[in-house]
């Protein structure tokens, strides 16, 4: 096995809120020592850890980061962001420098996708909160004593104007081959805090990743704010209309596509990321013609493993293949994350999921192929 990934040298995502450092996001988190961080300006994309993985990659070993989002996928033959996403590019230099930052700046998001969590969505932690954890064959989504905490913090009280990310700021001005610069979430643009982190790195190219869960209104202003700006929305979706409102849990397609609009008519760029799981990827040759000769980014659900892209029955899955020749440079990496046959126990738990959501969101699942409700035993 090829242990080498060139984004492991080239790339970092932060997390403000928790103050953790992913080295690429499918990597497994480190949290910052900001004592350690005020004595070493410049090294946030240089800590002993990551400079560590670097060498070990460049032994073409394994790195315990890296097994937690990739190599442990890639093991089973599943796809992995890193298979996904592999370039010629060969980087060498453990010292290079970060050439692309993604910061998160918090939770707060109003959806409660399928795939997600409360960790990454306040719209999950209400959930959670409200209807108690989920227990799918050991795998839990439940709310931590953080998302307790933070959910009853205002924004305020816990924005930006903290030690850490006035760090964080110093590190941008500090990073010479910084070229991009990502805003993630939850949702970004319902941050308040949006705009004025905006202004710290306007001259840098600019991705903000939005579930486009925010109000005309607050978008409008936005959009008026950043007007001539090097900004691409990056917008998360991968299926349409009742398909993308059971994924994308808290908006609606209409309105979704009422907000790209928008987007487009503000002259801003527009390109697409889309998650695909095996609820989504029975949908995404629509979306795929929906999305016109917009660029979309092909991300695969790994976790839970119920809802890779493989845990599929073999007629939806002969469906798919059939539509592949109409997708172009995607065919080959879909044909590859559904190949591999479903366990038991994926089968089971995919089932197990689908009728606890539909239980609990009142949403009827009659969109989804027959042949896959009878196979995982939705409405059993």
């Amino acid at each position: 096995m090829d242990y080498y990934c060139s984004t492991k040298f080239t790339e970092l995502q932060v997390h403000v809120q928790s103050r953790l450092l992913y080295n690429c996001c499918a990597a497994y988190p480190e949290r910052v020592d900001l004592d350690w961080l005020e004595a070493n300006p410049g090294r946030l994309f240089h800590t002993d850890t990551m400079l560590q993985d670097r060498k070990l990659m460049l032994e073409n070993s394994s790195c315990a980061s890296c097994h937690h989002g990739c190599y442990k996928y890639e093991e089973q033959g599943l796809a992995s962001l890193r298979t996904l996403h592999k370039t010629g590019q060969r980087v060498t230099d453990i010292h290079a420098p970060m050439t692309n930052l993604a910061i998160m700046l918090s939770t707060d998001c109003n959806l409660s996708c399928v795939y997600c969590s409360p960790q990454y969505s306040t719209g999950w932690q209400k959930e959670i909160k409200k209807g108690g954890e989920y227990n799918i064959g050991g795998h839990k989504i439940a709310n931590d004593n953080w998302n307790n905490l933070w959910s009853k913090m205002k924004q305020k009280e816990r924005g930006i104007d903290s030690r850490f990310f006035n760090l964080l700021i110093k590190e941008i001005k500090l990073a010479k081959g910084l070229k991009a610069i990502g805003l993630l979430g939850g949702e970004p643009l319902l941050d308040n805090n949006f705009l004025r982190l905006i202004d710290h790195v306007r001259d840098k190219k600019i991705r903000v990743t939005t579930g486009l869960g925010v109000s005309d209104d607050r978008l409008k202003n936005i959009l008026k704010s950043i007007k001539g700006m090097d900004i691409t929305f990056r917008i998360s979706a991968e299926a349409t209309n009742r398909h993308f409102e059971f994924i994308r849990y808290g908006v609606s397609w209409n309105d979704f596509k009422r907000k790209v609009n928008l987007i487009e008519d503000h002259g801003a760029n527009i390109e697409y990321t889309s998650s695909l799981s095996n609820l989504s990827v029975i949908d995404f040759d629509r979306f795929y013609h929906y999305s016109g000769n917009r660029k979309i980014l092909l991300n695969v659900v790994g976790h839970p493993i119920f809802l890779s892209p493989h845990v599929l029955d073999p007629e939806s899955k002969q469906d798919c293949m059939d539509k592949l020749k109409d997708m172009g440079e995607h065919s080959t990496n879909i044909s590859k994350m559904i190949q591999k046959d479903a366990t038991t126990s994926e089968r089971n738990n995919v089932g197990e999921y689908l009728n606890q959501l539909s239980s609990r969101r009142r949403i009827g699942l009659d969109f989804l192929p027959d042949s896959f409700l009878r196979w995982c035993g939705v409405g059993q």
